[in-house]
C-alpha cells in the first residue's frame, strides 16, 4: 500500500512537473473563445527532424504550432490561427464580428454556407459540425456515417461550395496540383478555401513521393507526420513545401492571402479564392 505522503509527493511533482508546460498568462482562444492558459508540450521526435533537416529554431517553431494547446478546448496554436484566420475571412466576406469559431458557428449568414471540411480540422470539427451545410468527409473512411473524399478526385459538383477546410493535408496528396484544381473546380466564385499546410520559407519545395501509373514512387526516404511509430498511408509526407508555394497556388488560378502569424515564423495560414490578383501578405 502507497503510504499518503509519498502519494501526496507523487502528484505534487507531477502537478508541477503539469505546470511548468502552462504559459504565463490567459489567451483567448480563437476556436473556443474562452481565455485560458495554454499548455505546451514537445510533438517532433529526432527522426523526423533529422529527415526534415531542421534547425534548432524551426524545432522549436513547430513543437510552439503544433504542441501550445488551450487547456480548455485542447486546440492547437495552429487550430487556433486556423480558426482566426477564418474569423479574419468572415468579417471581410460575410460582414461578421465573430471573435471566434465558436460564436462565428452561430452567425445566421455563416450558417447558410456550403461547406466542405475534408479531413478532420482537429478541435473545428466540434463546431463546424453543428452547421446544417456541412459536409464533412475523411480519407479513405470506414465509418458509414463519413463519407470518404480524395482530394484529387472530390464527388462535389462544379461551383457547389462556398467554403473548403482543410488543415495540414495538402502535404500527403500525391498530386498537389490536380488536388488544387479539384478545389478550384468546386468552388463557387465569391468562395474561399481556407487551409494550413506545412512551410519551411527558407527553402523551395521538395517533392518526397509521386504517383506514377497508379503507383506511388519514393523520391526521397518515406517520412510521416503523425508520430513516430505511426506510418499509414496517409500520413506521409509527398511534399516539403517551401517559398514556392504562393507561386503555385497562383498557377492554380487562386488569389492567395497569406497570414503570417505574429510570434511563430513557421506559423502560417492561407486564404485562397477563384481568381488571380496580386498575392497578399496580413498579420493578425
Amino acid at each position: 500500500m502507497i503510504e499518503p505522503a509519498r502519494l501526496v509527493r507523487a502528484s505534487a511533482r507531477r502537478l508541477t512537473a503539469w505546470m511548468s508546460g502552462l504559459s504565463p498568462a490567459a489567451e483567448r482562444c480563437a476556436v473556443c473563445g474562452v481565455a485560458t492558459h495554454q499548455r505546451q508540450q514537445q510533438v517532433l521526435w529526432p527522426a523526423l527532424i533529422e529527415t526534415w533537416e531542421l534547425s534548432p529554431a524551426e524545432v522549436d517553431w513547430v513543437d510552439d504550432w503544433e504542441g501550445r494547446q488551450c487547456l480548455w478546448c485542447g486546440a492547437s496554436r495552429r487550430s487556433h490561427y486556423l480558426a482566426a484566420t477564418i474569423c479574419h475571412a468572415a468579417r471581410a466576406w460575410l460582414g461578421s464580428s465573430a471573435g471566434s469559431l465558436r460564436t462565428l458557428c452561430r452567425d445566421s449568414r455563416f450558417r447558410q454556407l456550403e461547406i466542405a471540411e475534408i479531413n478532420s480540422a482537429g478541435s473545428l470539427h466540434r463546431y463546424l459540425r453543428r452547421c446544417p451545410h456541412l459536409r464533412y468527409s475523411e480519407f479513405n473512411s470506414t465509418s458509414p456515417a463519413v463519407p470518404h473524399e480524395d482530394l484529387s478526385n472530390l464527388s462535389y459538383p462544379d461551383q457547389s461550395l462556398d467554403l473548403v477546410i482543410t488543415s495540414e493535408t495538402l502535404e500527403h496528396v500525391p498530386d498537389v496540383d490536380r488536388a488544387l484544381a479539384e478545389i478550384r473546380r468546386t468552388l463557387k466564385p465569391e468562395g474561399r478555401h481556407i487551409f494550413t499546410t506545412p512551410v519551411c520559407w527558407e527553402r523551395q519545395t521538395r517533392q518526397r513521393a509521386a504517383s506514377k501509373n497508379g503507383d506511388l514512387i519514393h523520391l526521397l526516404p518515406p517520412s510521416y507526420h503523425g508520430s513516430s511509430d505511426h506510418a499509414a498511408h496517409d500520413f506521409l509526407v509527398v511534399y516539403e513545401f517551401g517559398a514556392d508555394f504562393v507561386d503555385r497556388c497562383r498557377r492554380a488560378g487562386f488569389g492567395v492571402e497569406v497570414m503570417r502569424h505574429p510570434v511563430n515564423p513557421m506559423g502560417t495560414a492561407f486564404v485562397t479564392w477563384p481568381s488571380e490578383p496580386a498575392s497578399l501578405v496580413s498579420r493578425f
